[in-house]
């Protein structure tokens, strides 16, 4: 099904029983790069539409659950090579992940790391120890359902969420923008985006940051997308 996004062309299709989106750049600068919005499609969509005024597609396909499981992004991997068999896009994609598409990109871009070009994440959540009591009520029943935990005491032990999979990530130089604020009172930026920005820079891996002190979680939008832009065209791979 065609429609509009934003003024752009957009198209709406299944993929692999899936809810798949690609929206097209206008055809005077239309490239080959793409975004890939790891959740919560059309949330603060700000540099999406800036990307796509400089020639990116975005594309976007809806997953199981929000908790990054394999299956998930085995699909993305299948939905890459389907937009390059069918629309002729790059194999590598910008990832942006905003809180727990956080979580998607980095699960995605660590299976995959071949497929990732750059991963911007803002305010991401990549472990449960950084979410408020709340949040965490909130959030835990729906993940042990999706992970097939019986108990809280499951996830405690198991060592396998984005967090540790940072390494990967600067393994392969795989750049990051990197956006969040300094009062979020979802996501404990002290035990997430802080510890990407210090790990990346302990293994001299490419990132930039920036940081907004006085932002809560919402909204998820860079300080400067001219900036992010630059950043990202400077050293995607």
């Amino acid at each position: 099904m065609e429609s509009e996004y934003h003024g752009y062309k957009r198209i709406d299709f299944t993929f692999s029983g899936r809810e798949a989106i690609l929206v097209f750049p206008k055809e005077e600068n239309k490239t080959a790069k793409w975004m890939l919005k790891t959740e919560y499609f059309d949330a603060f969509p700000e540099l999406e539409l800036a990307m796509l005024g400089r020639g990116y597609h975005l594309a976007y396909l809806k997953n199981i659950s929000r908790w990054g499981l394999e299956e998930d992004q085995i699909a993305k991997r299948d939905f890459a090579e389907y937009l390059m068999r069918e629309y002729g896009l790059n194999r590598r994609c910008v990832c942006i992940g905003m809180s727990c598409g956080g979580w998607q990109a980095v699960q995605f871009a660590s299976m995959y790391p071949s497929y990732v070009s750059h991963l911007y994440l803002d305010a991401p959540l990549l472990s449960f120890f950084g979410l408020t009591e709340e949040w965490l009520d909130k959030f835990e029943p729906e993940y042990n359902r999706f992970r097939g935990f019986q108990t809280s005491a499951e996830r405690f032990i198991v060592n396998d969420l984005p967090v540790h999979r940072l390494k990967v990530l600067t393994d392969n130089r795989l750049p990051v923008s990197l956006v969040y604020g300094g009062k979020d009172t979802v996501v404990d930026p002290k035990k997430n985006a802080a510890v990407v920005k210090e790990f990346y820079q302990l293994q001299n891996a490419p990132i930039r940051v920036w940081y907004k002190p006085e932002c809560d979680h919402h909204p998820h939008v860079a300080v400067n997308l001219e900036e992010v832009m630059d950043y990202i065209a400077q050293t995607e791979i």
